[in-house]
């Protein structure tokens, strides 16, 4: 297969990841991988770095979006509406497309469930979500489902789609020759959030390192280099899988110790002793992880609901 040219646009993004990666394969059809944020600044950048590469809102066929968050599937209604482009997201996540939420007040109503299922005090409950809200610039708009193992033709190969569900549940990576588009899944600087980006399933730590396992296993077929959705791209990342995996382990371990001295926390007190002080909505992102943790930790028997009072 003859390698079209791959490039990459980073967009802002006020998240605490940094600038989000936006890639555009030059091939038939002219596909974006991710889309940047809801805004207009986003947009207009995104924009401007297509021209830099010869091409125009107009160019883009098709957009295939890694997952649901905000900061990944924003724009990709505008290009519909600019070009006809086809939309693609996993199947458990079409309707984040569909059915857009765009002040975000759906989500703050979920995080404030799962806050008070987690005895977060209402007042802290209430500074947890209290900055989440804003109003996107973003239209709902049909959306393709993808499923694991689909590939779409591209150029003179294809597009593999690889669910790696985690960061969310409908989250992919996508291997297109040498390049695998990795999204938040696999980031070479930050351990992306899990439990936090995807309130309402349960059990994704489980669902992420079974993931991270699975991706690691793709180094057997060489020469791969990861394109995440921040950050620069890496040219290896065995490493970096076990190191993520290492990390997740060191968390349950620290867990089980936390909980043999007292094991009457709330998720919300166990969250302030692994993280300390946390601010505006890491609250829920803290207590989403510790949550996904202690999920797991029960799901191997390694302790149990009847351990915890609370």
């Amino acid at each position: 297969m003859n390698d079209p040219p791959v490039y990459r646009i980073r967009v802002p993004n006020p998240f605490v990841e940094g600038r989000t990666c936006v890639y555009v394969i030059a091939a038939d059809p002219v596909t974006m991988i991710d889309s940047g944020i809801a805004t207009d600044r986003a947009h207009e950048e995104l924009i401007a770095g297509l021209r830099e590469h010869g091409l125009d809102a107009g160019d883009i066929k098709r957009v295939v979006l890694t997952h649901k968050h905000i900061d990944h599937i924003g724009n990709a209604w505008r290009f519909q509406q600019q070009s006809g482009a086809e939309i693609l997201i996993h199947e458990y996540e079409t309707e984040s497309i569909a059915d857009v939420d765009p002040t975000g007040e759906r989500f703050a109503a979920t995080a404030r469930a799962r806050l008070a299922e987690w005895h977060v005090p209402e007042e802290i409950a209430t500074v947890a979500t209290g900055d989440f809200a804003a109003t996107w610039k973003i239209e709902s708009a049909p959306a393709t489902p993808l499923a694991d193992g689909q590939r779409l033709p591209l150029g003179d190969g294809h597009i593999e789609v690889i669910h790696t569900p985690g960061h969310t549940l409908g989250s992919v990576c996508l291997r297109f020759g040498r390049y695998l588009f990795s999204g938040d899944h696999l980031l070479p600087d930050i351990s992306s959030n899990v439990g936090g980006g995807d309130l309402r399933n349960r059990g994704l730590l489980r669902h992420y390192l079974a993931s991270l396992a699975r991706i690691r296993d793709l180094s057997d077929a060489g020469g791969l280099q990861v394109m995440p959705g921040h950050g620069e791209p890496m040219d290896t990342f065995i490493g970096r899988c076990d190191e993520l995996i290492r990390h997740h382990e060191q968390r349950l371990e620290k867990i089980v110790a936390i909980l043999a001295r007292n094991s009457n926390l709330t998720i919300y007190e166990l969250a302030c002793e692994l993280f300390g002080k946390m601010d505006g909505f890491h609250i829920a992102l803290g207590c989403a992880e510790a949550n996904a943790h202690l999920e797991l930790l029960q799901e191997q028997g390694r302790i149990s609901r009847t351990d915890r009072k609370k």
